[in-house]
């Protein structure tokens, strides 16, 4: 089984309203509302968001592994049980947030491209396992909120593990 490095990243999202909006699918937000969403995405950051570069230890093959803990899965489904609609705007926060630092490191996906999930093989599935993750076969890991792209960028629906199930995949068969 090939062996994979782990080496951890710094992420640095950035909070892009209209980026947000996109992700939410609103068109406008309250104001203290923006306000809670700034002291979560603060603690957020600091505190829960995991980035990782994966490669192989003996030859091809890089990855970026980027997640929220189970931190913010328990706070969002706090804020779901309180308020659904605000459980939602919270939920599009966190996919935003890590969606954000994947284009930080990945400057393709911020032009609109996908960040397309490889198929782990064994190597990635042991990083996965030293990081306590698990992969699921229907291409989830064990986060709710986490995106495992190939890095560099390397390519959309061609390389995407659910190439044949995506709704917007490209190369459908």
């Amino acid at each position: 089984m090939p062996k994979f490095d782990i080496k951890p990243l710094t992420p640095q999202p950035e909070f892009d309203m209209m980026y947000f909006m996109e992700v939410a699918g609103e068109t406008r937000i309250e104001g203290d509302l923006l306000e809670d969403f700034e002291t979560f995405w603060d603690k957020w950051a600091t505190e829960s968001l995991k980035a990782y570069e994966l490669s192989n230890a003996e030859g091809e093959g890089k990855f970026i592994l980027i997640f929220l803990d189970e931190a913010v899965e328990d706070n969002i489904e706090g804020i779901w049980q309180d308020s659904p609609t605000h459980g939602l705007l919270f939920h599009a926060l966190a996919i935003t947030m890590v969606m954000s630092s994947a284009q930080g490191f990945i400057p393709e996906l911020q032009t609109g491209k996908c960040a397309p999930l490889p198929r782990p093989g064994e190597g990635v599935l042991g990083a996965f396992k030293e990081l306590g993750l698990t992969w699921n076969d229907e291409g989830t890991v064990n986060r709710k909120y986490a995106v495992l792209t190939p890095y560099p960028y390397a390519g959309g629906c061609e390389v995407c593990y659910m190439s044949d199930t995506c709704p917007k995949s490209t190369v459908k068969k």
